[in-house]
């Protein structure tokens, strides 16, 4: 997984959470047909773009890589946007939400590396991870009536802001990693310079 790539698709899922929240508070759904059409081209064309990367790039030889089959997904999810526009025009929001659900469960890897390493954030975005999928979870489920409008687009500004948090605090963290990672390295190779010196200074004084 590219940490970079990752971090910068959830910045524009972020993004996209954000402008969707205020245009679905203020345009009606009828409004929306061209947009989910043009929507649904474009994930089709970030399919075939992470197709073609795999097939460009050696990501086949790393162990548990899917950018083949999560291309094939996102040409399957565009097409289905794109000429099933009507219906996900009609159920937008608990289509959206479903969409929340599962980018919440995903961005939950990200906690659960920060657990495997003990890092004291982990809860924290555990929480970030877990509440707009239960947020998202009641607004699939359960019928909200006049509160629907507004709490679909809390659940979208709430799960951007969650995935701009996470992106932001995972980045330092990989950071920090690699540093401490480099100076163990520094500290093992000199650690063997001193003592291939003590034993050359060993060596000679026995000679």
């Amino acid at each position: 997984m590219n940490i970079k790539i990752e971090n910068w698709k959830l910045i524009v899922l972020s993004v996209f959470y954000f402008i969707f929240a205020f245009v679905s508070y203020s345009v009606a759904p009828q409004e929306f047909l061209s947009f989910f059409r043009v929507a649904g081209i474009i994930i089709a064309i970030v399919g075939g773009l992470q197709i073609l990367i795999y097939f460009l790039k050696k990501d086949y030889l790393k162990p548990q890589e899917f950018s083949f089959s999560l291309g094939l997904l996102l040409i399957f999810a565009g097409l289905v946007v794109a000429f099933k526009a009507e219906f996900i025009v009609m159920n937008y929001r608990p289509v959206v939400a479903v969409a929340v659900v599962l980018d919440s469960i995903l961005r939950m890897q990200y906690s659960m590396n920060l657990l495997r390493v003990n890092d004291g954030q982990w809860k924290l975005h555990t929480a970030l991870a877990v509440l707009p999928a239960i947020f998202g979870l009641v607004l699939i489920l359960a019928d909200l009536g006049t509160m629907l409008e507004n709490s679909f687009s809390f659940l979208l500004i709430f799960d951007g802001i969650a995935n701009i948090t996470t992106v932001l605090y995972y980045r330092k963290f990989v950071k920090r990693s690699m540093q401490r990672m480099k100076d163990g390295g520094q500290i093992v190779k000199q650690a063997n310079e001193e003592e291939a010196t003590s034993v050359e200074v060993e060596e000679r004084i026995d000679g």
